[in-house]
């Protein structure tokens, strides 16, 4: 199979399709009500917020006229200059706010995922497994509940100080091009698409307990896949109420393209005590194996 990024963006919509299904329905419940309390939560302090920003943006953009009548004849030419500057260069001021405004939105979106996800990691992780075995016909390796909460935990966290640390070194860079406005705009989509998908293509490996460096692997090994659905995933969470909703469907798409994008395309891997995983291959369009009602991958040309 090949590399494309439309194929991530249907691994989301896939992911949403199947939490239609009333396998899933109890595992999404309380991902979902965690994601509203925090929706509120992060939404009043958004709200409280809009005033300074509008200020802000509206010196960006105010064309009122400089009054020099009482001005001396030097500083009238200075005001006058400048004012036709600020004329000349209105662009660039509405430049300026829009990117204000997405990095807003930017911003409530990343933080917005990094409490859920870490909250909500334990039953991210018994969703992923459903939707595996909803998918295959096969569950992951059995685990004790305990067992598998202080494991997701510690990955979570292990996600966040990669993110945190890399984010450092891509916002370094964006300071040292932002004069070229383009770089740091193009690094921060392609960080922001790479760390979605780390976070929920995770999931299902976790549940294998592969290691984070193979995990990064794999997702090299499709980076425009990759890329795509954590793209979509990116742009989900930028939206407020559609926000509550992504990140359970975001877990279920992460889970449907590893099995049906990934691991079906030669990625076998190994489970704990060096066992092959899962016990059968996965399923494909033309062995018609997937359970009753599931749609498999359709073959690439």
């Amino acid at each position: 199979m090949t590399s494309n990024p439309a194929h991530g963006v249907h691994a989301l919509i896939r992911g949403a399709q199947l939490l239609t299904r009333k396998e899933l329905r109890p595992f999404i419940i309380i991902p979902l009500l965690i994601n509203l309390v925090l929706f509120i939560a992060l939404g009043i302090v958004m709200i409280s917020q809009f005033d300074d920003l509008g200020r802000y943006i509206g010196s960006l953009l105010t064309d009122t006229p400089v009054d020099t009548s009482n001005m001396s004849w030097w500083r009238a030419i200075l005001a006058t200059g400048a004012d036709w500057a600020a004329s000349v260069f209105q662009w660039l001021a509405w430049l300026i706010a829009i990117v204000v405004v997405l990095l807003f939105f930017f911003v409530y979106g990343y933080l917005f995922g990094i409490i859920t996800n870490i909250i909500a990691a334990p039953f991210n992780g018994l969703l992923a497994e459903k939707v595996e075995e909803l998918l295959t016909g096969h569950p992951p390796p059995p685990e004790a509940l305990h067992s598998m909460v202080f494991r997701t935990l510690g990955r979570e966290l292990r996600k966040l100080m990669y993110f945190i640390g890399w984010g450092i070194v891509i916002f370094v860079i964006a300071l040292l091009t932002s004069w070229t406005v383009f770089i740091p705009a193009l690094l921060g989509a392609l960080w922001g698409a790479w760390c979605m998908a780390i976070q929920y293509v995770d999931y299902p490996l976790d549940n294998h307990q592969r290691s984070f460096s193979e995990l990064k692997s794999v997702l090299l090994r499709k980076k425009f896949t990759t890329l795509g659905f954590g793209g979509s995933v990116m742009l989900a969470k930028m939206v407020p109420i559609l926000n509550i909703f992504v990140m359970p469907a975001a877990v279920a798409g992460g889970t449907a393209l590893w099995v049906e994008r990934i691991w079906s395309d030669g990625d076998p891997g190994k489970g704990p005590n060096g066992r092959s995983f899962p016990v059968d291959p996965a399923p494909t369009a033309k062995t018609k194996k997937w359970p009753k009602g599931i749609e498999g991958p359709k073959d690439d040309q």
